[in-house]
Parts: C-alpha cells; structure tokens; sequence
C-alpha cells in the first residue's frame, strides 16, 4: 500500500484546521452534532473480519461507501482486504489517491465525464468497472483506448435486488458476447450484489434467500464458461450475508463495507460486528412528553430502509420510542422516568451509516472517550468536488 498523496494529507490538514480544538477533550465536550468514531470499535470490527477471512474461500474488498473515509479505507486495506469497492468514480480516485491501488467501481458509468476519469485512473491503478450494456461497454472501450489504459470491466447480474443487471444467463451471454473483445477493456467476471437478502430480517429467511440468489449467480458464470467465456472474478455479499456467501468456494471476493463502522440497521442482521460510529448529540427541548435533538433527517437520510424500521436511537435510552424526524430535530416520546434534560449531551446511534457521511465533513476520531483526531470525509455527495482536476493533469 503506497502512502497518501497530497490530496489526502491536505485534506487531513484542512480537517483538524477546522475541528482540532476538540482534540484532547471528551467526546461529551465538543460542538455538537458531530460525527464521532470509536477507534477501538474499529479496529475491533476490522480485526473479528480478518479472523474470519482464512476459513472463506472469498477474498476481501473493502467497500467504502459506508464511510466515505480514506483513513478507515486504509485500515481495511491494513486489516485483509486486497482491494477496495467504490459506489462512485470520485469515491474511487480519492482512494487511489489513499494508496489502494486495486479498485472496484461498482456501478455503472454512463456519464462519458466519468467513463474518461475512470480510464485516467486506470493508468495508475487496476480499475474495474461494472456494465450490463453492450453500448455502455463500447463507450467505456472507446474511454480507456483514448486515455491509453485498460479498464476491467465485471457484468452486473440481478440476483434478485431488481436494480441494475442483465436478468438472465442468456443476456449475460448476449452481452459478454459483444464486450469481450472490445479494446482497451478487460472482461474479468461477474458482479452480484444480493443486497436484497439485507432487507429480510428473518435470519433463516434470509440465509434461504442468500442461498438461492448465489446459486442463480453461479449458474450464470457457468452458462457463460459453457459458452467459451470463463468469469475469472466472482464478486458478491453484503455484511449481512458474508459469512454465507464467502464461504462458498465459487465466489472469488465479497464486497463488504458496514462491517467496519456500522449502523443499528445493520447491526439488527449481524451483530458481531458493533457499531463504531455515531454522532454526539444535544437536548435542546424538553417537555413532559418529549424531548428534541439537535440532529435530523438530513443526517440520517430515513427512519427507516426497505420497510424494516431502523430509526436511530439514543445510546443508554434505545427503549424511546421515536415521535417524528424533521429535518433538523429528532423527537422523541418520554415519561417522567426520562432524566435527559436541556443541555445534555448524548450519543445517538445512527439508523443508517451511509447517510450521514454524506452530512458531515468530518469524523471526531475517539479513544477511551476522548478525541485523538479529526479525519475528513470525502468525497461528499453525488459531485466530483474538483477531483477531475487529480486527473486531467495526468494527460
């Protein structure tokens, strides 16, 4: 692993400029609402996967979606992964930029602004990309010949999520078909994400549904090895079906991301792994029957994901109900017993990780209840942020 480049220590830079006021106090005591991260539960959660790694038959790769960190990334890379996974382009480049240098883009990249930028990391590291478009693949082709690179490129197959992915072996043929010999890409295998199988809550139902949609996958690689074009990677799972699915000796690497932060939904489903991150919140209202937070909808995105409740909840007091979520406030239902008053300062389990990194610019880094560091988050939201400018240079 090659150490950070200066788009990371400048931004590491940027971030404790900013917050590093709180560096040395507790974690109770800094301006609120914040997003902290328990260093030990980290590394507790990153340390029980690596154990586990030497009795599966898949490799790790690290997704980073979850946490949009390149500290933590690095730590994944540091803990097992070989790689590491991205949901976006600019997620990718700033984890190149980290000191991966092996990188999953999981997703499709239509845009012909992220197609070049893709094939201009290309030239420093191994970038796969996932497609399910014989269109989409010659455009991705024609990208990488004009950067000069060569783009891995794994077909995305529907195993049951219902969002992107041919939906049947013979498609995955059709298309394999048309892309396989196509310059500048390299076609690798396949990519499968069961992340339906996360939305059943049912550990049994959920094992039989992981077991099926696996099962369908590896049909697939099958028909296309039938057909003269073997899958060298098979790349699937989800925190909550990791175990299952990496011990399957078909199934070459997982892409897990929740495992090593954490979130009371996923936690619900796989609760070795603890929650390592949340956010340090104040009671700024409290009446006879509710009390208010000073942290909303727009951190943590919903009250719930795919219909399963997975509401935040109040470290100490999980046993409040919640009343609404506004965009700036979280209510809560409270009786006389409720000691919580104005003024006090909690931490406020997240419902759902993901939306959050999307709020905040930065984690409070905490050990033994006080902050030791501040890491940024980046990239934030949909845009590049000027990160083409990392690449555009490199022409």
């Amino acid at each position: 692993m090659r150490d950070p480049a200066p788009l990371i220590v400048e931004a590491h830079n940027r971030a404790r400029d900013l917050y590093g006021s709180a560096i040395g106090r507790s974690r109770f005591d800094v301006c609120t609402p914040a997003l902290v991260v328990d260093l030990g539960v980290l590394r507790g959660n990153l340390a029980y996967m690596q154990s586990r790694l030497p009795a599966l038959h898949a490799r790790l790769r690290g997704h980073v979606k979850n946490h949009k960190s390149p500290h933590i990334a690095r730590m994944q890379l540091e803990y097992g992964a070989f790689g590491l996974c991205a949901a976006t382009v600019w997620e990718a480049i700033v984890m190149v930029r980290a000191g991966a240098d092996d990188v999953l883009i999981a997703n499709q990249l239509v845009d012909p602004v992220k197609r070049r930028a893709a094939a201009l990391l290309a030239r420093e590291a191994n970038v796969l990309v996932n497609v399910d478009d014989v269109g989409d693949a010659q455009a991705l082709s024609a990208a990488a010949v004009a950067a000069g690179s060569t783009i891995g490129v794994l077909l995305e197959v529907d195993t049951g999520m219902h969002r992107s992915g041919v939906d049947s072996a013979e498609e995955a043929v059709r298309v394999v078909s048309g892309i396989v010999n196509l310059p500048g890409i390299r076609f690798d295998g396949l990519s499968g994400y069961e992340g339906h199988c996360s939305m059943e809550m049912d550990h049994e139902a959920r094992h039989a549904k992981q077991q099926a949609a696996i099962a369908y996958f590896v049909e697939v690689a099958d028909q296309l090895a039938e057909a003269g074009l073997p899958c060298r990677i098979l790349s699937a799972a989800g925190t909550a079906t990791a175990f299952w699915t990496g011990s399957n000796p078909r199934i070459t690497e997982l892409q897990l991301g929740s495992y090593a932060a954490m979130d009371d939904y996923h936690y619900l489903m796989e609760p070795r792994f603890r929650k390592a991150t949340s956010a340090v919140v104040t009671v700024i209202s409290r009446r006879e029957d509710r009390l208010v937070l000073n942290l909303g909808k727009k951190t943590f995105g919903s009250a719930d994901v795919g219909g399963i409740p997975a509401y935040p909840r109040i470290m100490g007091f999980e046993d409040l109900p919640p009343y609404r979520f506004d965009e700036e406030h979280a209510t809560y239902v409270v009786d006389d017993s409720c000691p919580l008053k104005v003024g006090d300062v909690v931490d406020f389990h997240l419902g759902y990780t993901p939306f959050a990194v999307n709020y905040f610019d930065a984690y409070h880094v905490v050990e033994d209840g006080k902050v030791v560091d501040i890491w940024p988050i980046m990239p934030r939201g949909p845009l590049h942020g000027g990160l083409l400018g990392e690449l555009e240079p490199r022409i």
